[in-house]
């Protein structure tokens, strides 16, 4: 059975990027551009793996990843939160508000697809 990974991200470059990396593994992929209807899609869609973007139109990623793991229907769907943000302090922040993983951009392909299979629990 496929996994679910929900993209958020305001780049269609990073958005075909990833469906480059991942087209031929076992995901299902789902997009979203900004972070306007995110909680309502990851309740509808229920993803095993949400890859987020902090700096988006809208909502930033960060408040978003507080909703989706203060809801009960949401809280234990995986996080792996994708920022151009390097600095020390802002990967603390994103692992504070609930994220489970932080990756800066840009990305080493490889690396990304071994995190993904790891937090989808995907063996390799």
């Amino acid at each position: 059975m496929k996994k679910k990974v929900f993209i958020v991200d305001d780049d269609t470059i990073i958005h075909e990027a990833f469906n480059a990396v991942l087209s031929s593994e076992e995901f299902e992929i789902i997009h979203s551009y900004d972070g306007q209807d995110v909680i309502e899609r990851v309740e509808n869609e229920q993803p095993d793996l949400i890859i987020l973007d902090i700096m988006m139109p809208g909502r930033d990623g960060r408040d978003i990843c507080r909703d989706i793991k203060e809801n009960s229907k949401t809280k234990n769907i995986k996080i792996l939160m994708l920022s151009a943000k390097s600095a020390h302090h802002e990967r603390i922040q994103g692992l504070e508000v609930g994220a489970d993983d932080y990756v800066t951009k840009p990305i080493d392909p490889l690396h990304l697809v071994n995190k993904i299979r790891r937090m989808c629990r995907i063996k390799g």
